[in-house]
């Protein structure tokens, strides 16, 4: 009977420990705690605050301390308020102070602690900025075009300023570049060919979520584009299309009808795509003039295709497919030289899909030039351009019908009207003046 009574109390001695620490009701994970902040409020935005706990959460307390003032925010409690809590939580707008303390405390349902459960308490100081960023229009171009180009100088200035840039459409954002002093930027900017209406906002935003929009005014010029119904042969297909998509490493569909759509419409877009992802960016990190010549890659050629096109392809009389034409095609005889005209560097030299060997150069302020169906590169990536330097010749690579050279140009990854910037005048009095004429107003 005595050993019994000695089993039943070392088993007590021993279970009732074993039971606590291993039992998933005496868990000892403190709640974990997360408040989604930079460091910024403009007490205007929630902050989101995330409490989670394995077994569960009992009470929770969010405080917020602005100089010697305790402002309680939440206070909640109970059995068990689930294992997850999202919350969102407003800041009172009557505080004053440059700083406020967010403190969040949390308990769980754990018997841990004698019953009490876990504890956790986390804080997070946020700077208090409700100033909205400082936004002014220096200059800018006095119109633009559809599928055209313009410039814009501006001034963003805020002790937190996150970012800066103007926005087309609202869908469109466009870079600014530091220029000549501090707070004051430039840039270069497009209508899409495919957006029938422009609109045009400088955006600046702080850290805080403090944002400011200011409307860039442009006038309208009305740019006609024509429309090209353009026949293909089984034989066009069957050869060049097939050569594209051998040369990609793609299937190839059973007819040509498939075989044509499959061209112009996934591998156009996928090189569209490559285009964009090569010419949006911006290397300088600040510039403090802009100067550019107007471009004439192939000295007496003749104009065979225009930007802005909008073709129509038909195979047996009926329409497959439709395209818009985002370069100016010109031609001469056949490997014809084509001619550097500006300073640049060339950022790309590969085949891509329809467009063949492409060259695509920058120009600075996130201006390209891009050079397609070329047969012989004579400059490689990396390589610094100079006026009149031979770059490449023309050919017939890619999807084409013949030798040429498809010129494209591109502001920070749309494809805009080369007409314009084959056009020194227009060069002149719609960019380079624009930019000296807010360079000397921010000089004065």
């Amino acid at each position: 009977m005595k050993k019994f009574i000695f089993l039943v109390i070392l088993l007590a001695i021993v279970g009732v420990p074993a039971f606590v620490y291993f039992s998933p009701i005496f868990e000892k994970n403190p709640p974990k705690i997360e408040i989604k902040t930079n460091g910024f409020t403009n007490l205007k935005k929630p902050i989101d605050i995330k409490i989670t706990d394995d077994s569960g959460i009992k009470a929770y307390k969010i405080v917020a301390v602005a100089g010697n003032k305790h402002i309680e925010l939440l206070n909640a409690s109970g059995n068990n308020l689930g294992k997850e809590i999202t919350l969102q939580v407003n800041l009172p707008k009557t505080i004053s102070s440059n700083s406020v303390i967010i403190q969040v405390d949390a308990v769980d349902t754990s018997k841990w602690n004698f019953f009490a459960g876990n504890q956790a308490v986390k804080s997070e100081t946020l700077q208090v900025d409700t100033t909205l960023p400082l936004t002014e229009v220096i200059n800018n171009s006095y119109s633009i075009g559809k599928g055209g180009s313009a410039a814009a100088v501006v001034r963003v200035t805020d002790n937190n300023l996150k970012d800066a840039y103007i926005l087309v459409n609202n869908k469109y954002k466009f870079k600014l570049t530091p220029f000549v002093k501090k707070g004051y930027y430039v840039s270069l900017i497009a209508w899409p060919i495919n957006e029938d209406s422009f609109s045009a906002e400088l955006v600046a935003e702080d850290y805080a979520g403090n944002i400011v929009k200011e409307h860039i005014p442009y006038y309208w010029r009305n740019y006609r584009y024509l429309t090209a119904n353009i026949k293909l042969s089984k034989r066009f297909i069957d050869t060049i299309g097939v050569r594209v998509l051998q040369k990609m490493g793609l299937p190839i569909p059973n007819d040509e009808v498939s075989i044509f759509k499959e061209i112009n419409e996934k591998v156009r877009k996928m090189n569209e795509e490559k285009i964009r992802e090569i010419t949006s960016k911006i290397y300088e990190s600040q510039i403090n003039s802009f100067s550019i010549k107007r471009f004439k890659p192939l000295p007496g050629s003749a104009v065979r295709a225009y930007f802005g096109e909008y073709r129509k392809y038909f195979y047996n009389n009926e329409l497959i497919s439709q395209a818009i034409h985002e370069g100016i095609d010109l031609a001469k005889v056949k490997r014809s030289k084509i001619y550097a005209n500006n300073y640049g560097k060339v950022v790309a030299e590969k085949y891509i899909g329809i467009y063949g060997n492409t060259l695509i150069i920058y120009h600075k302020l996130g201006l390209y030039t891009l050079y397609a169906h070329t047969s012989v590169f004579k400059v490689k990536e990396g390589d610094s351009i100079y006026p009149r330097e031979v770059i490449a010749r023309t050919g017939s690579t890619g999807a084409v019908f013949g030798d040429h050279l498809h010129f494209g140009v591109y502001i920070q990854g749309v494809a805009v009207n080369p007409k314009e910037w084959m056009d020194q005048r227009w060069i002149r009095l719609n960019i380079i003046d624009i930019i000296n004429s807010a360079k000397r107003i921010i000089n004065k």
